[in-house]
């Protein structure tokens, strides 16, 4: 038997909803565990490990919590039974055998509801309620609290969405491991909560208003309650995010990569895979002197290159470089000057970039070498505009064409020298998308440029130089504005 104040109570207990009998479920806290082993369901876990892939000290600790309830979970949160849930969200009780793996859901999301608030928090709450009340029966005062049922008959709370965010778990299979991450399901979330905002409930909602520097808008959306935000904590708690973004190399790798494309272009007598290879190695240049993720790397417009490429050729570095130098220093170092053209990660539309590179870095990457053979292979296939990075007939080059070329060189890397680990794998660990632009980062660092330098680095926006201002300016107007960077941008990649 459950006492009063102990265990875990359905809000809707000794309440009937929708003409079905009274609600009578309630549990003990221990006895209020996950279906999933009952109905051959396999929730996923993280389990944590050591570098011997020993289970962490504390696992079995971790899931039990995950796997339990919490006595008093019924104050902190708006819980309702899984029969409750299945008369409002399919108008039926639950059918055994019929109803078993939806059932099992709803009390997986029980469950991570109740993981998602620290067991601390619960029992401090529940503790606190209990001296109120005793205090309140001592002196004969009526207790102030609401009354925690029954609940509207409808779903509030997003049970509903979290239940496909669940179904989703059982059925789907990750790229990573064998289940999904979590990262996957909240996507989940965001098309339910886009659905509401577009629905006729939700356009009468659209209204906002600001609060400092975001919005805020009132809203019944059930994926933005109390208890789902609950429910996403608990459940990234027990599935956890095993992501693997791309890693950095070292500085030397990329200029042992970079040597060897130049002797393949060396090698080979057939042209076509000559100008590949020299297309190539000019996107590993930019991407790593640029800090450029990637994608931005295809963003390289060629009419941009030709424009300027005379700039900087035949700069000098003085003997003494000072931090702030000025726009008459800047145009007299030695620079070649890179354009991009097209959408930029956070602006709101196309727009002409420019960045002024180091001639050379002090690894010995030939930044300005790479950039002129790719103008030349450019022209040479009757191109003077469009991409940089394209096939002769001018269609943007294939990124996984790169990225397979880039991981083949690593492996080889790997294999001939001591420069990439063994036991790391490299078509796991790297790739173009990043790899590149953490390289650049991690070599800055080690160089002493600052975290304020870095950020600007790889911020750059021509709104920016705009000071807000949604410039409209010709390219040639632009390199003003270049020359205001270099000390950023120059200095950067300088550095590399």
């Amino acid at each position: 038997m459950v006492k009063p104040m102990e265990g875990i109570f359905c809000a809707n207990f000794s309440n009937s909803i929708l003409g079905y009998a009274s609600c009578q479920k309630v549990w003990h806290a221990q006895c209020y565990e996950c279906l999933g082993t009952s109905c051959d369901l396999k929730f996923p876990i993280k389990e944590m490990k050591d570098e011997d892939d020993n289970p962490w000290y504390k696992q079995q600790e971790k899931e039990y919590r995950i796997n339990h309830g919490v006595a008093g979970a019924h104050l902190s949160m708006p819980f309702l039974c899984e029969w409750c849930w299945m008369r409002i969200l399919e108008t039926r009780s639950p059918q055994p055998g019929r109803d078993d793996t939806l059932v099992a859901c709803i009390r997986r999301v029980n469950l991570d509801a109740m993981t998602g608030k620290s067991e601390y928090t619960i029992k401090g709450h529940l503790g606190r309620t209990k001296r109120i009340l005793t205090f309140n029966a001592k002196y004969g005062k009526t207790p102030t609290f609401e009354p925690r049922g029954p609940l509207p008959p409808m779903d509030l709370v997003g049970m509903g969405v979290a239940l496909d965010m669940m179904l989703y778990s059982l059925e789907a299979v990750g790229r990573n491991e064998d289940v999904v991450q979590y990262e996957t399901l909240r996507q989940i979330r965001s098309t339910a909560t886009r659905n509401y905002d577009s629905s006729p409930n939700g356009v009468t909602e659209m209204a906002c208003f600001s609060v400092g520097k975001g919005r805020v808008r009132p809203t019944r959306c059930p994926t933005q309650s109390e208890f789902f935000s609950l429910f996403g904590k608990g459940c990234e708690y027990r599935m956890g995010s095993e992501s693997k973004a791309n890693k950095e190399v070292s500085i030397r790798v990329i200029v042992e990569l970079l040597r060897r494309v130049k002797q393949d272009i060396a090698d080979t007598e057939y042209l076509p895979e000559k100008n590949e290879l020299i297309k190539f190695g000019a996107f590993i240049t930019m991407c790593t002197a640029a800090s450029l993720r990637g994608c931005e790397g295809f963003l390289a417009d060629l009419a941009g290159l030709v424009r300027h490429l005379d700039r900087g050729r035949r700069g000098v570095i003085p003997a003494k470089l000072k931090d702030n130098f000025d726009e008459d220093v800047a145009e007299s170092l030695p620079h070649v000057v890179i354009a991009l053209l097209g959408k930029v990660k956070g602006e709101t539309g196309e727009d002409t970039h420019q960045i002024a590179l180091a001639n050379t870095t002090q690894s010995g990457i030939k930044v300005r070498w790479w950039i002129e053979e790719l103008v030349r292979v450019g022209l040479a296939e009757g191109r003077r505009s469009g991409p940089a990075f394209a096939y002769p007939n001018g269609k943007l080059a294939s990124s996984s064409e790169y990225n397979a070329m880039f991981l083949s060189y690593l492996g080889e890397i790997q294999e001939q020298t001591e420069l990439i680990e063994d036991k790391i794998e490299v078509n796991e660990a790297f790739g173009i998308s990043r790899t590149l632009r953490k390289t650049a980062q991690s070599r800055a660092t080690r160089a002493g440029i600052s975290a304020a330098n870095q950020a600007k680095m790889n911020r750059w926006r021509t709104v920016e130089n705009a000071k807000g201002k949604k410039p409209n300016f010709e390219m040639r107007d632009l390199y003003a504005g270049v020359l205001g960077q270099m000390p950023v941008t120059w200095r950067y990649s300088y550095a590399l």
